[in-house]
């Protein structure tokens, strides 16, 4: 019984080296994989937060349009913006007015709609203060913060709708 092809030790040596190349190679691409699908996932997580943060983005640019656009409508009409009884003050949760008769009552109605409809459970709330002088008006818009990927935490207080998860620019107005 005759073990290798022929008898020559250099032709059993050529043999045995390539075999173990050959088994190399395939370690070689499987830890090449291993790091690929590592790098990849990376990539993936990396484009996820990207889009999350321009949705953020996106909700806070409209927010502080939202406020700016109700603080021209404020400045058009400023006495009735710092009367005591002022028909712009609204609270967070407040009902736009169904059918408006003034001015000031058809600017707020049409703010909270906007309000509404281009942000994620936007709301909205106006105070003044006129007291020893001060003629201010602060104008707070607040959205939900609920976008893109969150940790479990943030999860929670999105699903129970606590105060944290909302964002809130506010604008003061100096008249």
């Amino acid at each position: 019984m005759k073990l290798f092809p022929s008898s020559n030790p250099r032709q059993v040596t050529r043999v045995c080296i390539k075999r173990k190349q050959a088994g190399f190679s395939l370690i070689e691409v499987l830890v090449t994989m291993v790091i690929l699908c590592f790098g990849l996932l990376g990539v993936a997580g990396l484009l996820v937060k990207g889009v999350s943060n321009a949705a953020a983005s996106e909700a806070t640019s409209k927010a502080s349009q939202l406020a700016a656009d109700m603080a021209d409508r404020i400045r058009a009409n400023p006495v009735v913006a710092l009367s005591a009884s002022s028909q712009y003050i609204t609270s967070y949760a407040d009902t736009p007015p169904s059918s408006p008769t003034t001015i000031a009552m058809k600017d707020k109605k049409a703010w909270l709609e906007a309000l509404a409809a281009q942000l994620p459970q936007g709301d909205g709330k106006i105070t003044n203060t006129v007291a020893s002088g001060a003629r201010k008006v602060e104008i707070e818009v607040r959205w939900s913060n609920c976008l893109g990927t969150l940790s479990d935490a943030a999860f929670i207080t999105c699903r129970d709708n606590s105060a944290a998860a909302f964002k809130t620019v506010i604008f003061e107005l100096r008249l």
